[in-house]
């Protein structure tokens, strides 16, 4: 009975010890687990490590360029030291060379000579463009019928080399300039042939100067006169069939009159035109000859 009852003690008392070990090991948190607030420090303390990282790397590599810099300075200035050593060099051996040939020629004797100096060379004879000659002419102005004015100026540039005996007069892409002398639109004049006339005056010659030129060229578009025709009649026969619908014996004649006028302003403003857009090339013939100085 005694033997019972210890045994019955000693289990009851393992059973409370076992309990008591059980309530530590949940009260008191493991080693990984930190409070909230030591979780933020250390994540503001690792920010804080990364950021100082970032600027101490920044900070070497702007010392570095800034060496690089340095060292190209100085290798600049040491140029341009050896290069001023070199100029001031070749002054003093000029200096000295013509001192020693002024020297000589005081030792020298003059010598009389009867031989007849050299003629001085005659100057070249100017370039003489004749008449008739081609020009290849890149138009920059854009030009059309339809809005161009007469008197507006225009630009262009030589396509080509304009060469005369073997002489070159002006380079390629020199500068050609001249003025609208005619336009017929064909949107204004009805049964009209658009046509637009220009004359090239003036060109920029190989040596710089701007020698004066006469260069007509002329451009004709299609005849809308057909095209006209049909829009006018086309127009009299709607005024025809308006007309005809007025309770009135003279409503035929009316309408047929009303309807060509409206056919006559359609074919005002619907006619051909000329176009010259920039870029293109014109081909133009001088109309009297000029001379270019050499």
């Amino acid at each position: 009975m005694r033997r019972s009852t210890g045994i019955s003690a000693l289990l009851l008392s393992l059973a409370a010890t076992t309990l008591a070990l059980g309530g530590c090991s949940k009260s008191q948190p493991g080693p990984e687990a930190l409070p909230p607030a030591d979780t933020a420090q250390a994540d503001a303390a690792a920010q804080a490590a990364e950021a100082k990282a970032a600027e101490e790397a920044k900070a070497a590599e702007l010392a570095v360029r800034e060496q690089e810099l340095a060292a190209r300075e100085a290798d600049l200035k040491v140029k341009e030291l050896e290069a001023e050593l070199a100029k001031r060099d070749a002054e003093s051996a000029a200096a000295a060379a013509a001192a020693a040939k002024a020297a000589s020629a005081k030792k020298a004797p003059a010598k009389t000579s009867t031989a007849t100096a050299p003629k001085a060379a005659a100057p070249a004879s100017p370039i003489v463009v004749p008449a008739g000659t081609q020009l290849a002419i890149e138009l920059t102005t854009p030009l059309t019928t339809k809005t161009s004015l007469v008197g507006d100026r225009i630009q262009g540039r030589l396509a080509s080399d304009l060469v005369v005996d073997g002489r070159r007069a002006a380079k390629a892409g020199a500068t050609v300039q001249g003025s609208v002398t005619q336009v017929v639109s064909g949107s204004k004049k009805v049964g009209g042939i658009p046509v637009i006339g220009l004359t090239f005056d003036s060109l920029v010659a190989a040596n710089g100067s701007t020698v004066a030129i006469n260069a007509p060229y002329s451009q004709q578009g299609k005849s809308e006169t057909g095209r006209d025709t049909a829009k006018i009649v086309g127009g009299a026969a709607a005024g025809a069939i308006i007309g005809h619908q007025v309770d009135s014996d003279k409503g035929s004649v009316i309408g047929g009159i009303l309807g060509g006028a409206a056919g006559t302003a359609a074919a005002h403003k619907t006619g051909g035109e000329v176009t010259l857009p920039a870029g293109q090339v014109v081909n133009v013939a001088t109309g009297s000859s000029f001379e270019v100085k050499p």
